[in-house]
C-alpha cells in the first residue's frame, strides 16, 4: 500500500492540474494507460520469465487467493474485490475454504473437551452428586 501511496502522488504531483484524479499509473505525457498496452506488457514480462500466459482478472484471482490463504476476513476480500456480495465471493473462491470445515469442527472439539474437562474438575468426589447412568 506504502508504494502505491507513493506512486499516486508522484503523479499527482508531477500533474497537479487534476487530470490525474484517482491514477497512479499514467503515460509520460500524463494520459491515462491503454489496457491493452498494459496487457501486453504484462504478457510479454511473464513470457519473459517463462510464466504462463497471464491476463489481468488472473491477477484479481490471484490477489484474492493469497489474501484468503493468509486468513484474511472473507468480508475484507470481497470489499477489496469490490464484489457486491458476500456470496459472490463465496461462490467464486468457495473452494479454497475445503479444509475451513475441518478446521471449525476441530475449533469446537477442542472448546468442547476444555470446557468438560473444566466443568469434571468442578464436580464433586461424591457419588451422590453423580447423575445416574440410564
Amino acid at each position: 500500500m506504502a508504494a502505491l501511496h507513493r506512486q499516486a502522488a508522484l503523479q499527482m504531483a508531477a500533474y497537479s492540474d487534476g487530470r490525474l484524479e484517482g491514477l497512479v499509473f499514467a503515460r509520460p505525457g500524463g494520459t491515462p494507460l491503454r489496457p491493452r498496452w498494459v496487457l501486453d506488457q504484462l504478457r510479454k514480462r511473464t513470457g519473459d520469465l517463462d510464466l504462463p500466459n497471464t491476463g489481468l482478472h488472473d491477477l484479481r484471482h490471484t490477489a484474492a487467493s493469497i489474501m484468503i490463504a493468509e486468513g484474511i476476513p472473507l468480508a475484507i476480500v470481497s470489499k477489496t474485490l469490490r464484489h457486491t456480495t458476500l456470496a459472490t465471493t463465496i461462490n467464486l473462491y468457495g473452494h479454497l475454504f475445503k479444509d475451513s470445515a475441518d478446521q471449525a469442527v476441530n475449533a469446537l472439539a477442542r472448546a468442547l473437551d476444555q470446557a468438560q474437562a473444566g466443568r469434571l474438575r468442578a464436580v464433586p468426589r461424591g457419588d451422590d452428586d453423580l447423575p445416574l447412568a440410564a
